[in-house]
């Protein structure tokens, strides 16, 4: 979650996609009702189903499932065509600016510019973006000036501090192309107060014209256009990729006849009707977007929406993800994921074969270090890395021995949920430990994670009670001929429940609450 679940209070709009939150998260989805209750917000729910979401919503639309990017895509081009987007907040706060280099191509045919058929990899060497400073003149000037790069004050926005709010863009606010030469860089967007700094946005220029104001933390010498103009920008660019999101296409893909996404389209962006920026939205979804093979898509489109609303960073607004289990946050923040380590460090490989290698695979280095480098989070890798490994080994792990990073694991291939159960169905993994998942119920494909239990040499369960893994032999469809074919060996272990033991619970919004046990365990 990028606000937590009690800023979502703070809201006017809520639209809930892929989660049904009033029944999986209740006491998180009280503040959603507390939204409503005191400030009159809307709720939207898109979703296959009739769910107890929907049916406190005041706007449900019903869509096939696996056809949300359809849908979102037709919000960006509806927000866009009725001037329902942020233009200040977009300009200063995201790279919508930007100009994209020469030679880069959107994906007509469903392959942007620079994919090899052959090696089936992208050359991103037209994605950068173009050098030139300033090549829209003074076009923008009137849009911005008076503005002086301000946030918005009314929810939650800032003035004069710059929240770049998109991963591209990036720190070190710059002045125009003219005094690059004098202006000082200064980490994490701070501006210095001499040193031949911006002018301010609309004053006189060297040749008496007014001189627009450039985004904050703009790198060095790219090429931008303040009026949002020139083709190449990134707005431009993602105005075109989303032309095609008619209301015509969204009711053919979603099954959402097109006079209902209409109005639920005018609802949600309404918050910046006019351009008023004194309302804001947020977007709340779960697994039901995240375990498709789109999901990452999903996300990425609704971001982007929310940015071109200007609901990124502002109290009420957000991409608020919802986890789907009790404390699968806290088991990912700790690596129960295959390819991390607690505090999302990645995993070693063979190749790894002491601390110096690893850390020159897993740190990024920015292209221009100098500027971009307070966005650049993981190049804290190194400190991160050594912190975990003392943790780990505490005075075993000394600078002499590589602060004990031979004691680690490595891993040799991928041990992901989907190639986990593949490796299972297709005979290679004999047995599966579960303890505190119930495989079956959980995965986006039970069915085939029934079939490969079949296929098992033996599976051990440990939980309070018998759950549909422990039991998959006798799941719907399946006749007692069929059970006398199933030779898994199943051990059933008792395990102690969340009330029987000392622990921590994180939240969808990470935060970490202590609980003691209430009673011992039996036995």
């Amino acid at each position: 979650m990028t606000n937590g679940w009690i800023d979502i209070k703070n809201t006017d709009m809520m639209l809930v996609m892929g989660g049904n939150p009033a029944e999986n998260h209740p006491c998180g989805f009280k503040w959603a009702i507390e939204a409503k209750k005191t400030r009159n917000a809307k709720l939207i729910v898109v979703d296959p189903r009739f769910t107890r979401t929907a049916a406190v919503a005041d706007k449900f639309l019903q869509i096939r499932a696996g056809a949300d990017i359809a849908f979102l895509g037709g919000l960006i081009k509806y927000a866009i065509e009725n001037n329902r987007i942020a233009k200040d907040y977009i300009v200063n706060y995201t790279n919508a600016a930007f100009i994209v280099k020469d030679g880069f191509k959107l994906p007509e045919d469903g392959l942007y510019s620079g994919f090899d058929p052959a090696t089936q990899v992208y050359d991103k060497s037209t994605w950068n973006y173009q050098e030139g400073g300033n090549v829209g003149g003074n076009a923008g000037a009137q849009m911005i000036a008076g503005a002086g790069g301000t946030g918005d004050k009314t929810k939650g926005g800032q003035a004069n501090q710059n929240f770049e709010l998109n991963k591209a863009a990036t720190p070190g606010a710059q002045p125009t192309p003219a005094a690059a030469s004098s202006q000082p860089s200064h980490h994490g967007g701070a501006q210095g107060p001499v040193g031949g700094g911006h002018q301010a946005a609309g004053a006189p220029g060297a040749s008496g014209q007014s001189t627009p104001k450039p985004p904050p933390m703009l790198p060095p010498n790219t090429a931008y256009d303040l009026s949002l103009q020139h083709p190449r920008c990134v707005f431009q660019l993602l105005k075109e990729q989303y032309s095609r999101y008619t209301p015509e296409m969204v009711e053919r893909i979603t099954g959402i006849p097109k006079d209902k996404f209409l109005e639920v389209a005018d609802l949600f962006t309404s918050v910046r009707k006019d351009g008023d920026m004194k309302k804001v939205g947020t977007i709340i979804y779960a697994v039901g977007w995240t375990q498709h093979t789109s999901g990452t898509q999903m996300i990425r489109t609704a971001a982007m929406l929310q940015l071109l609303l200007g609901n990124i960073g502002r109290a009420g607004g957000g991409m608020n993800a919802l986890r789907g289990h009790s404390n699968i946050q806290g088991a990912t923040d700790m690596g129960g994921v295959f390819d991390i380590y607690p505090g999302y460090l990645k995993m070693l490989s063979p190749a790894d074969t002491d601390l110096a290698t690893f850390l020159k695979r897993t740190t990024p280095t920015a292209s221009k270090p100098s500027e971009w480098d307070s966005f650049n989070y993981w190049s804290n890798t190194p400190k991160f890395m050594v912190s975990f490994l003392k943790t780990m080994f505490g005075d075993a792990a000394k600078k002499e021995n590589d602060f004990g990073f031979h004691y680690l694991p490595k891993i040799d291939r991928r041990y992901s949920w989907v190639e986990m159960w593949d490796r299972m169905y297709n005979g290679e993994v004999k047995g599966l430990f579960a303890f505190g998942m119930n495989g079956v119920a959980i995965g986006p494909s039970s069915e085939k994670n029934i079939a490969a239990l079949k296929k098992a040499d033996w599976l051990v369960v440990c939980e309070v009670f018998p759950d549909e893994t422990s039991e998959f032999w006798k799941a719907p469809g399946t006749t007692k001929d069929d059970m006398k074919n199933i030779n898994t060996v199943v051990y059933q272990l008792p395990g102690a429940g969340f009330a029987e033991k000392d622990g921590t619970f994180v939240n969808s919004a990470r935060w970490l609450q202590w609980k003691y046990a209430a009673l011992p365990t039996p036995g």
